[in-house]
């Protein structure tokens, strides 16, 4: 019999891009309100000279608590939900639980450095932290008028460059380390989500060795 942990660890995860029909226009403006109030913490970040050693001078990634909106979280809970059935073979006992909701901004000259979402990484490569209750991102675009600011995957060999309304879903473990290009011109911004896969038999989240094991990728637009 084929467990639970093999039935997801297929070589041709996808990452999903779906164009949002709702719209995002109340996301930005709460954005630049709470920009605008010093209501916002620091993400670690690239330093300005765009160089892919963090400079920890410069941390003014923004991360801010969204406003609450039921209708676009559960869309992209829908979403996500799609994307969780048709590739991972989901048992009716697990489910998706929220690990995880910000928006971010970036100014210029600011980017991200390569990360996984459910990790972080010491100067040697070692994993030094794991969150376990993490297993798919789900990244909502909400704007359109800054230049750089393209998230990169080089397992995968694919950089996208994000537009307003675009919903872009992949798994959050080491298969699927990405970064954000610096910053040229303008604000970036974006909503953040990320899920835990709960096996409802166990009771518990999937651990590493029990997800997305490989690093095969496709692209699918729906």
């Amino acid at each position: 019999m084929i467990t639970y942990a093999e039935s997801i660890q297929k070589p041709d995860a996808a990452i999903f891009q779906r164009a949002c029909s709702l719209s995002v226009d109340l996301c930005v403006s709460h954005i630049e309100r709470q920009l605008v109030a010093n209501e916002y913490r620091v993400h670690e970040v690239y330093g300005r000279d765009g160089g892919s050693i963090v400079d920890t001078r410069y941390r003014d990634s923004k991360a801010i608590v969204p406003r609450h909106d039921e209708e676009l979280a559960f869309y992209i809970y829908e979403v996500v939900h799609q994307y969780f059935l048709e590739n991972f073979s989901a048992q009716p006992c697990d489910s998706l639980v929220l690990a995880q909701t910000e928006f971010f901004a970036y100014s210029a000259g600011v980017g991200l450095k390569m990360h996984a979402d459910d990790h972080a990484l010491g100067a040697d490569g070692r994993v030094l932290k794991r969150d376990v209750q993490r297993g798919i991102t789900a990244i909502l675009y909400l704007n359109s008028e800054f230049d750089g600011g393209e998230i990169h995957f080089p397992k995968q060999d694919l950089e996208l460059r994000p537009s307003a309304g675009t919903l872009v879903v992949f798994p959050s473990n080491r298969n699927f380390p990405h970064e954000v290009k610096p910053i040229l011109r303008g604000q970036r911004y974006s909503y953040q989500r990320i899920y835990g896969i709960l096996n409802g038999r166990a009771e518990s989240f999937l651990a590493e060795n029990e997800a997305f094991g490989r690093d095969g990728f496709v692209i699918t637009r729906f």
